[in-house]
């Protein structure tokens, strides 16, 4: 790309993101053009069920790797329907070790909400937490040290299937508002592999790839394995890693040992279709609630210290083929 094509993506870069804080916190710019890093200011929205949308603006943790020289790639990560857990500040640092910087995307404190796991209705819905994956973005490409067209995202279960749903072309002619794109898409064990959008081989640009646990009884591997293959068939850049025997949060030191949570909200059994008019189903042809035949309660979370080391590796060699660092 010459330098005339650098300087107009740049510009574009401003105004789209001008534009998105015109009725927000305009602080945030300021923040990220100046090129500092730890707690920033992302302006984004609140999708009630009702579909009435709210101003927010909710935080993240910017860091940078210890030797970046120019621009650097970045990773935008999320976290589960657990919030901030402290495995999540590991998983910034092993970032940072790769040579990218990171984004630690906090989606529920903003929003008075600690956790989603417990029930199907929340505060926080996915399309709530994609304007906040797509703002954050938004807000890196004008970064001084990051190199807008290397940025990717990383998600753990809730935050997985927020990871999934930015890989499809519907979802980011919906929700992307500037001109920028995810550079790669990693989903570590997913929930809405058993979701079926509508024309789902469609998909945004950069390559997807989940890991994901053999063990998993929360959101089971197999339907990941189908959601891969569907798209794999249609000659998609999408690819799973499984992990023997790995449960769910195999990447957690929290959960050794392995824990049950009784409490909280499985359908990781449902099969989901979205309808022609948008909404979606389950098996009984019902939408998704916590009566469904499907549902039901409890999963296993474990720790595999194994499968975490060498997640760390996978994830770093998938980064550096995506922003073409091999």
């Amino acid at each position: 790309m010459g330098g005339d094509g650098a300087e107009e993506d740049l510009l574009r870069f401003w105004l789209a993101v001008v534009t998105m804080l015109a009725a927000g916190c305009s602080s945030a710019l300021s923040t990220v053009t100046e090129g500092r890093t730890g707690r920033i200011a992302v302006p984004t929205l609140t999708i009630a069920a009702s579909g009435v949308e709210e101003a927010t603006t909710v935080t993240g943790e910017l860091s940078m790797p210890a030797a970046a020289t120019g621009p650097v790639p970045a990773v935008i990560v999320l976290h589960s329907c657990s919030g901030m857990t402290p495995n999540l500040v590991g998983w910034a640092d092993a970032v940072n070790r790769m040579g990218f910087a990171a984004l630690l995307l906090d989606s529920f404190t903003a929003r008075g909400v600690t956790e989603i796991c417990t029930g199907p209705r929340t505060t926080v819905s996915v399309s709530s937490r994609l304007i906040d994956a797509y703002r954050a973005l938004a807000l890196l490409a004008v970064h001084p040290r990051i190199d807008p067209r290397r940025i990717a995202i990383l998600g753990f279960s809730h935050g997985g299937w927020v990871t999934l749903w930015a890989s499809q072309a519907q979802i980011e002619r919906r929700f992307l508002r500037a001109n920028v794109e995810f550079a790669a898409h990693a989903a570590f064990y997913p929930a809405a592999c058993n979701v079926r959008l509508l024309n789902e081989t469609a998909m945004a640009p950069g390559p997807v790839r989940i890991f994901h646990g053999t063990a998993d009884n929360w959101t089971p591997i197999g339907p990941c394995r189908e959601w891969v293959a569907r798209r794999h068939a249609a000659g998609r850049d999408v690819s799973l890693v499984a992990y023997e025997r790995a449960m769910h949060a195999f990447d957690d030191p929290l959960f050794s040992p392995p824990q049950r949570w009784t409490g909280v909200f499985n359908a990781g059994t449902c099969t989901i279709v979205q309808q022609p008019d948008g909404t979606f189903v389950t098996d009984d042809g019902r939408p998704l609630s916590g009566a469904s035949p499907c549902v039901t309660r409890g999963a296993t979370l474990g720790y595999d210290a194994r499968a975490h080391r060498q997640s760390i590796a996978d994830v770093k060699a998938f980064l550096d083929e995506s922003f073409g660092r091999r």
